[in-house]
């Protein structure tokens, strides 16, 4: 395959985030990705340890004369969100991510890039082997299924790493520095339907396509649609005035992911089909007026559908009722920081199967009393509704410590590479450094990362310019833990 980022600056970097796209590593699915850098460590004689979950450690000594640096732990994670465009052919388990050159960014063929984080473990992978950089000791921390749960993280055990300093590679944009985000926790309903076939019936299909989607945390205070909320307000509609049967409904695309496109199908008595029909294309009508605006690419459409099995009427008021109870979007704002989310939730995914209705949700805080009230919230909606209830995956969030010695040291190397001021930040999106911190409790961190946009959705961008200069950061804050060493000697 003809090589596309061959020219970029730093080369190896961008060699190295080319052949990460060339393999498959949806969430969950990182075998393959696994597999070629344990391939890739053996080749170059570089340690490499897996443990049980998937996780692995790189290792790398330190150049000549940095023996007594402290050591710096590098950490991206394996996993990617795989989202694609209507009409998109792409076999996501096997197929290479279709990169293409956009102006000045890199951004894919109707897909998600996956830069967040392939670009990361790039960077991992070049501070292993680039001669030409200054290093103490060095650790590559990757992890799996970031994006699904970090399962990866919260199955790593004390011990794994040894570094006292770990530098994240998942933020977003240059000029910031991240050294907080907020605690993380999907929640799953499951409720029970006996789907069956029925006489008399008129099936539609409602689909919904077209929106802006993007990432619950960053993007989740923006005046964005959900698109199976706006599936569940049709139902609603037509709840008011017909017997409604649900049949399949499938929406989102991941659990932290605004959900872009969603379809469903209904059943209604078919002595009342143009009724039905009518009142959504009113629906619609109105939808679309009120997107106008901010959600300019909404499409909606409704059309006749072949008529398969569909849930008890009962079972779709249930389902509908729980639908329009679970919250989406930001639910309180920052006292401290303006303009911060503080919680959220985010309706993220509906899967109708045989005999189960399953619906996915995350919710973030930032502060953990509220992160577990919202937590009790939902189980008591899932509860009251009579679906099963679980919750999982609870990430801690990373509590922001400006002054901490490693904060500032990257602070200082990241103003100097960029010539300006750069800006501490807390987000509410999660990434695992508070998992990292329930490890190694006096672990210092911070994160950092090039210009990617529209991330987990088809329209993730990565910026060309932004690559060479955090490549720049890295090497300098590498360079510079020496400076670690002397300033714990003067304390």
């Amino acid at each position: 395959m003809e090589p596309v980022l061959a020219d970029f600056d730093p080369p190896l970097v961008w060699h190295l985030f080319e052949e990460i796209t060339r393999i498959p590593r949806c969430s969950k699915k990182e075998q393959k990705i696994r597999s070629w850098i344990k391939e890739w460590a053996e080749d170059r004689n570089i340690p490499c340890r897996e443990d049980r979950v998937g996780n692995l450690l790189l290792r790398r000594a330190a150049s000549p004369g940095c023996e007594g640096y402290p050591a710096l732990i590098l950490q991206a994670h394996l996993d990617m969100v795989c989202v694609k465009e209507d009409g998109v052919s792409i076999d996501f388990d096997n197929d290479p991510i279709p990169i293409r050159l956009d102006g000045s960014s890199v951004s894919a063929e109707g897909t998600t890039l996956g830069a967040d984080n392939g670009i990361g473990v790039a960077y991992c992978l070049a501070a292993l082997i680039d001669p030409r950089l200054t290093y103490g000791p060095l650790e590559a921390l990757l992890t799996v299924d970031e994006e699904d749960g970090a399962t990866g993280a919260l199955g790593l055990k004390p011990g794994f790493f040894s570094g006292g300093y770990l530098l994240n590679l998942d933020s977003e944009e240059t000029g910031i520095i991240t050294i907080g985000t907020a605690g993380y926790e999907i929640t799953d309903y499951t409720v029970a339907v006996s789907p069956e076939k029925t006489s008399g019936s008129a099936a539609l299909s409602l689909s919904i396509g077209g929106l802006a989607g993007g990432h619950s945390g960053i993007d989740i205070h923006l005046p964005r649609l959900n698109a199976i909320g706006l599936v569940t307000e049709a139902l609603d509609s037509l709840l008011g005035a017909f017997p409604v049967r649900v049949g399949r409904f499938e929406g989102g695309e991941a659990t932290n992911s605004i959900p872009a496109r969603a379809d469903c199908t209904v059943l209604v008595p078919a002595e009342l089909k143009r009724q039905a029909v009518s009142l959504l294309e009113k629906w619609r009508e109105q939808t679309l007026s009120r997107a106008r605006v901010n959600e300019p690419g909404l499409e909606i459409s409704i059309s006749e559908a072949e008529q398969g099995k569909a849930c008890t009427i009962e079972q779709t008021d249930t389902i509908c009722r729980l639908l329009k109870e679970i919250p989406h979007g930001p639910l309180a704002f920052s006292r401290d920081i303006e303009g911060l989310v503080e919680s959220s939730n985010n309706l993220a995914q509906v899967r109708s199967k045989e005999d189960v209705f399953e619906i996915n949700v995350s919710c973030r805080s930032s502060v953990e009393s509220a992160l577990e009230e919202l937590s009790r919230q939902l189980r008591s909606i899932g509860e009251k509704c009579g679906a099963e209830v679980k919750q999982h995956s609870r990430l801690p969030g990373w509590t922001a410590k400006p002054s901490s010695p490693f904060s500032e040291l990257v602070q200082r190397h990241y103003r100097s590479a960029l010539g300006k001021p750069v800006t501490l930040k807390a987000y509410h999106a999660g990434l695992e450094c508070g998992v990292f911190m329930g490890i190694a409790p006096n672990l210092e961190m911070a994160s950092i990362g090039p210009d990617i946009r529209s991330v987990h959705t088809s329209e993730e961008n990565l910026e060309i310019p932004s690559v060479a200069l955090l490549w720049d950061v890295l090497c300098r804050i590498s360079a510079g833990m020496g400076e670690l060493r002397r300033s714990r000697r003067k304390g």
